[in-house]
C-alpha cells in the first residue's frame, strides 16, 4: 500500500468515525427521550425518580459534543457565508482553510483543557454529588473525546480545501451527497 492510499485510508476511516457518532448521537436522543418519558410516568404515579434528568444531561452532552463531528462533515452547522459564496473557487476555499485551521486551533485549546479536567476528576475520584452520585470521570470524558472527533474532521476538510486552493476546482461531490443537496433544495423551494 502506497503512502497516498494510506492517507485516504485514513481520511475515509475519520468520515466513517464521523458518521457513527451521528448514528449513535440520534439514537441516544431516542433514548434519552423514553428515559423523560418514564420520568414523567413514574411522577404522575407519585413515584420520585433519581438517576433519569442526569443520565439525560449527559446523554444530551454526548449528542452536542460527539455529534459535532458529523454536523461538521456534512455541513450542517450554523455558519455564514453571503461573502463566501460570491468569491471564485480558489479564494473562497482558501478563506475557508483559514477559518477551519482557526477553528481547528480553538478546538485543541478545549481539548487539551478538558481532557486536563477529565484527568483530575479520574485521578481524584470526583463524583456528581447528586443522589445518583456517579463518578464524574464517564461525562467528563465526553468533551475531550469530542473535540477530538471534531479536530480529525477538521483534518479531513482542510485536506479537501487544500486540493481546491491547489487546483481550483469544486468539491468533490459523492452521488449520495448530490441527492441528499438535491432533495434538501426540494424541500426547502415546497415550504
Amino acid at each position: 500500500m502506497s503512502s497516498g492510499s494510506g492517507r485516504f485510508f485514513l481520511l475515509r476511516w475519520i468520515g466513517w468515525v464521523s458518521e457513527v457518532s451521528g448514528y449513535i448521537s440520534g439514537l441516544l436522543i431516542f433514548a434519552s427521550t423514553l428515559i423523560i418519558c418514564y420520568a414523567v410516568l413514574l411522577r404522575a404515579l407519585g413515584f420520585s425518580t433519581v438517576w433519569q434528568t442526569e443520565l439525560t444531561i449527559y446523554l444530551l452532552m454526548f449528542v452536542t459534543f460527539i455529534g459535532g463531528a458529523y454536523g461538521l462533515k456534512h455541513d450542517e452547522h450554523v455558519n455564514v457565508d453571503l461573502l463566501i459564496n460570491r468569491l471564485p473557487v480558489r479564494a473562497a476555499s482558501l478563506l475557508k482553510l483559514v477559518a477551519a485551521l482557526l477553528s481547528l486551533v480553538v478546538i485543541a485549546v478545549v481539548a487539551w483543557r478538558s481532557g486536563m479536567m477529565w484527568l483530575e476528576a479520574t485521578e481524584k475520584g470526583w463524583r456528581s454529588g447528586t443522589a445518583w452520585n456517579p463518578p464524574l470521570t464517564y461525562p467528563y470524558a465526553i468533551l475531550p473525546i469530542g473535540m477530538a472527533l471534531i479536530a480529525l474532521q477538521y483534518v479531513v476538510i482542510m485536506v479537501e480545501l487544500v486540493r481546491q486552493v491547489i487546483t481550483g476546482e469544486e468539491k468533490r461531490v459523492s452521488p449520495e451527497e448530490e441527492e441528499r443537496a438535491r432533495a434538501e433544495r426540494a424541500r426547502i423551494q415546497g415550504l
